[in-house]
């Protein structure tokens, strides 16, 4: 829909047409319809009537023709700055409604006069003349062109090699879009999804809005905006382009576009060649000696495309900004996250309208950076970062907590999905890699968790006992004076060399890191600035108390750097790349640290690999000339790369293995050097290997990456992420945050794989099972084994759980539990996960398992949404309470504890109990199905048989909970729960009678009574247990009942 711009007015400028002119020319255009020459084509129209936001973007161009409404009753607009109940009511308007009313915003105080005048002056326009106001692309029917007469004969871009493996997408035809049109030449290579994001930008630049372009890494949106250019400068893909902008000048006085494209300085040449690649424009680089003389051109009207840093921008932001661009393109756009750095300033300075972002990371810590992206964008149209923090940011992070209630869990939920289907669709367009899956080889991402060396060990454990660290530890103490301030805010501020505890943190810090990567990364060296020496000899001498001297003095030692006792994760690598060079591989090793890539590099020189090397001190000249002969050369078999100089815009497709030497606070820096490989042109499997030291602080920095890789996935796509984390950044520390997870060293078990487990503990006793699943899931699962009948047919009178029981004691089914067909039939073995037990590696996963939803949360998370009580009662349960275990989680509530070691006797009953309800004729044949189970699964079958019954019995004494919420239980004695299948909001117990006892006492050896028992039939699915609200309604028939004991003792989960 055609949003209610701001206006543009352009100031005085020897090249560039008058506002008078400008306005001419739209009342020119609104008189008769441009006549285009016809050209020797076919046309083809792009429609996808699947695509939902293509389909949401032609409804907005429909209904953008509509008269436009002023907000308020009638009242004209303010131009001062907007009140914060204005902002607020902005903020939630964009919040909450999915459509896009014209109205007028407010135009904040803050923004430059001239950003004003031109929004005024362009706001102006659009309603005076309607669609003849819009940025529409120059007419050309008046210029001649000598080469129109021979237009067959003419050379058109891009043209790629035949070995380059780039093919057509499209048939050669020009592909029209609403209000311009993709030369056939450009349209023939574009994918489907880059022709709906060229319309995507160019619906933004007709209308002089600003937007973000956010797919993800390698998707081309480099190539969908050389696409974009050339429908707005109205090109045709041949060689006429080249002298389009110099006839039409020399013709017109009229307007012609004006590109300022700002990016980072590893990829300003990239710019320059791939626009070259894709067509011809005018097009220069101010960035260097030369670059008044190109500023001196582009203000002068003679250059369509200029290219700058944002170092270069920022340093002369006033220059550049003397030119009134048609749109600002700020590639990597992530750089301006940051609401109070000095580039973000610079840039919200800029003179455009339409402003447009790229980036595949828009959230990379936090949701304010997506705030401060969206407002660089759009000034002024998404509240104030204290109204986005309340609205958005707040509820989003509290709600994925460990610790979230239900009611703060139904927030985020139902936040997220406002914000994805109201909000960001209008502004922001993200599609994902999976669009061409199909298209992209396979990639794995496996984190390998390596255990320290014992030099490393007693190292690290050290300096974690040294006085430097526990001064620093003790500073967060209650100060025993007695005053009720921590120690470090009251008598111990300094130590006894006058420093305070702030300023020794970082280097702490910093120095574990280095020595979890190698301990000779903790040797100071002469270069450094005395104080900087002092400090890193200081906890070289506590690290090694009794030996430091002869490390030091050995520090350029090659017998000393290659000593796998200096670190863990070489001799993993060694031995990986051993058997990766074997069968012919490349490899890329990134490291963010330049010291430990050139110990690499030294130690790589005595090998019989060949290396490159590439950080921030090459030029960019020199860094794509490092990636081309590494791509060209097929003997180069390592490529070191700093993750940050070379970790954006390099293309190094020749390379199929990633290793990942230490991991980045940010996630987005892992994620974007891995895409250095795995993007469009490659054409073979890519591994990654993220190599992380176990217990250390880089436990922590990966499992930070975690969290905030699920913010991004809630942002973008309100993902049910899976609630790892107690933590919640920047309001309680959890397992992440604070100084004192920073400085812990949890040995080789590691902290991230118990956080894992016991999240999957806290799902289960949450009442969703892994056995209590459809039936028809388990079908798809198992599909390729076992035809499964669908729950509750006539012929299954258990409800499926007989087919449940055919699938435990399938021939091909040794360990008893449900497999996919394809684990089953795995019997390959794996040299690399040999390779890495080899090495003492005793845990590793893949990214994407523990990044993610997973069947209970989509549950829970569905139930809290349909939660509608206030704060408190049962919504301000906490919905894994039973799994926490600091006094702020149970803190007055009564927990529910399911206990899993009842008596002999009873266990016998139960387990006769087990057999019947899965659908086993006896208990000796179920006791078979468990003998081939591993401990796991057997416990997992507990949990699930226990969960399924018990969940709805509760163990709490009956406690008001809140206005109308009650939960009715009885502690000592055995109960028997009905639980209404129509009316889920209804759970009641009542004492058991003796005839239930009865039921339940049914002796082992009794088999024929056990085979005789038909189970209660179930016709209907048991509803997953969650907190119970209580309904006024009153009690319906046709209820079912079930029963189980519980006992007291939970030192044991065995059979």
């Amino acid at each position: 829909m055609v949003q209610q711009s701001y206006p543009i007015v352009i100031p005085d400028d020897e090249s560039t047409a008058s506002e008078e002119s400008v306005e001419n020319e739209a009342r020119k255009s609104l008189l008769g319809k441009r006549e285009l020459k016809p050209q020797p084509r076919d046309y083809d129209y792009w429609s996808d009537e699947s695509d939902e936001h293509y389909a949401t973007f032609k409804k907005r161009r429909v209904t953008s023709k509509g008269s436009s409404v002023a907000r308020g009753k009638g009242k004209a607009a303010t131009r001062g700055r907007p009140s914060r109940k204005t902002t607020e009511s902005q903020a939630k308007s964009q919040l909450n409604d999915s459509s896009t009313p014209e109205i007028e915003h407010d135009i904040p105080a803050s923004l430059p006069p001239y950003f004003q005048k031109r929004r005024t002056a362009f706001d102006d326009n659009y309603k005076a003349l309607r669609e003849a106001g819009l940025r529409l692309p120059p007419d050309y029917s008046d210029v001649y062109f000598s080469d129109d007469e021979r237009l067959g004969d003419l050379e058109e871009k891009p043209q790629f090699e035949r070995s380059s493996g780039i093919k057509p997408c499209h048939p050669y035809k020009d592909i029209k879009i609403a209000g311009g049109l993709i030369p056939a030449s450009l349209a023939q290579y574009l994918r489907d999804y880059q022709i709906q994001g060229v319309q995507f930008l160019y619906d933004l630049f007709v209308h002089q809005r600003g937007g973000l372009l956010g797919d993800d890494m390698g998707l081309g949106k480099t190539v969908q905006v050389a696409a974009f250019l050339t429908v707005a400068f109205g090109k045709t893909g041949d060689s006429r382009d080249a002298k389009r902008m110099r006839k039409y000048r020399r013709t017109k006085d009229d307007w012609y576009p004006r590109t300022l494209i700002i990016c980072p300085g590893s990829l300003i040449q990239n710019w320059k060649n791939e626009l070259e690649r894709w067509g011809w424009w005018v097009v220069d680089l101010f960035h260097g000696p030369k670059r008044d003389d190109v500023l001196g051109t582009a203000r002068a009207g003679r250059l369509e495309v200029m290219v700058t840093t944002y170092t270069t921008y920022k340093n002369s932001v006033n220059e550049v900004n003397m030119v009134p661009w048609d749109v600002v393109i700020a590639d990597e756009c992530h750089c301006i996250k940051d609401p109070a750095a000095g580039i973000t300033q610079s840039m919200n300075l800029v003179n455009s309208l339409c402003r447009i972002g790229l980036t595949g990371t828009a959230i990379q810590n936090n949701y304010e950076e997506l705030w401060a992206l969206l407002n660089w964008t759009n000034p002024g149209q998404f509240g104030t970062m204290r109204d986005w923090q309340r609205m958005v940011a707040k509820p989003l992070a509290i709600g994925q907590s460990h610790d979230a209630t239900l009611h703060q869990l139904s927030k985020a939920r139902t936040t997220a999905k406002k914000l994805r289907d109201n909000l960001l669709p209008k502004f922001f367009l993200r599609r994902l890699k999976s669009l061409i899956a199909d298209q992209l080889p396979k990639k794995t991402d496996k984190v390998v968790f390596c255990p320290l060396s014992d030099l490393q060990r007693e190292a690290y454990e050290n300096i974690l006992a040294s006085d430097i660290a526990q001064f620093v530890l003790t500073s967060f103490d209650q100060c025993p004076c007695s005053s009720g301030n921590t120690r470090g805010h009251c008598c111990y501020k300094m130590n006894g060399d006058g420093e305070k505890w702030q300023a020794l943190t970082f280097p702490l810090i910093i120095s574990l890191q280095k020595l979890a990567n190698h301990f000779n990364l903790l040797m100071p060296r002469n270069a450094d600035i005395p104080d900087k020496y002092k400090r890193e000899l200081r906890i070289l001498q506590a690290a090694a108390p009794n030996d430091w001297r002869t490390h030091y003095d050995s520090r350029d030692s090659m017998l000393s750097l290659a000593n796998p006792e200096y670190c863990g994760k070489w001799k993993v690598l060694k031995k990986l790349l051993e058997f990766w060079h074997k069968n012919g591989d490349k490899v890329l090793v990134f490291s963010h640290s330049v010291r430990l890539l050139n110990i690499l590099q030294q130690l790589f020189n005595n090998t019989l690999y060949n290396v490159s090397y590439l950080d921030g001190s090459l030029t960019y000249e020199e860094r794509q000339a490092a990636v081309d002969d590494f791509n060209c050369d097929p003997n180069q078999f390592i490529f070191l790369i700093s993750t940050k100089a070379g970790g954006v815009g390099l293309n190094i497709t020749s390379a199929n293995k990633v290793v990942i030497m230490d991991p980045h606070w940010n996630p987005s820096y892992d994620l974007q050097a891995q895409d250095r490989a795995y993007r469009i042109g490659q054409v073979r499997d890519v591994d990654v290997y993220r190599l992380i030291s176990v217990g250390t602080i880089e436990e922590i920095t990966y499992a930070r990456q975690i969290y905030k890789q699920q913010q991004a996935n809630i942002g973008y796509n309100a993902s049910n992420e899976r609630r790892y984390f107690k933590g919640v950044q920047h309001q309680s520390k959890g397992e992440l945050f604070g100084i004192q997870n920073l400085l812990t060293y949890n040995g080789d078990e590691g902290v991230l794989r118990n956080i894992v487990n016991k999240t999957n503990v806290a799902e289960a006793r949450a009442g969703v099972k892994m056995i209590d699943i459809d039936m028809n899931k388990v079908a798809q699962a198992a599909e390729d084994d076992i035809p499964i009948k669908k729950e509750g047919g006539a012929d299954d009178e258990t409800g499926g759980l007989k087919q449940l029981s055919t699938i435990l004691t399938a021939p091909g089914n040794k360990r008893g539990v449900i497999q996919h067909s394809k684990a089953v039939n795995k019997t390959k073995s794996d040299p690399i996960q040999a390779i890495l037990a080899g090495e003492g590696v005793e845990y590793t996963h893949e990214n994407s398992e523990v990044i993610g939803s997973s069947k209970v949360e989509n549950e829970l998370s569905r139930w809290a949404e349909k939660a509608v009580s206030p704060e408190g009662g049962i919504t301000g349960l906490a919905l894994f309470l039973d799994s926490q275990q600091g006094p702020s989680a149970s803190e007055n509530h009564k927990a529910f504890h399911c206990q899993f070691n009842p008596p002999g006797d009873v266990m016998q009953r139960q387990f006769c109990t087990m057999a019947k309800e899965f659908g086993f004729t006896n208990a000796t044949e179920f006791a078979l199905a468990v003998e081939g189970m591993s401990q796991e699964q057997r416990r997992n079958c507990l949990d699930s048989f226990y969960k399924t019954r018990a969940e709805r019995l509760g163990r709490v004494e009956e406690t008001e909970l809140g206005d109308g919420v009650k939960v009715e239980v009885d502690i000592k004695e055995f109960v028997k729960m009905e639980v209404d299948l129509d009316d889920q909001s209804r759970v009641v117990a009542h004492p058991r009678t003796q005839e239930d006892s009865k039921e339940d006492l049914l002796p082992l050896n009794d088999k024929k009574a056990a085979s005789g028992m038909k189970p209660e039939p179930s016709n209907s699915t048991i509803p997953t247990i969650t907190p119970v609200v209580s309904s006024q309604d009153g009690p319906k028939p046709g209820r079912h009942s079930i029963s189980i004991w519980l006992s007291d003792d939970e030192e044991t989960d065995e059979l």
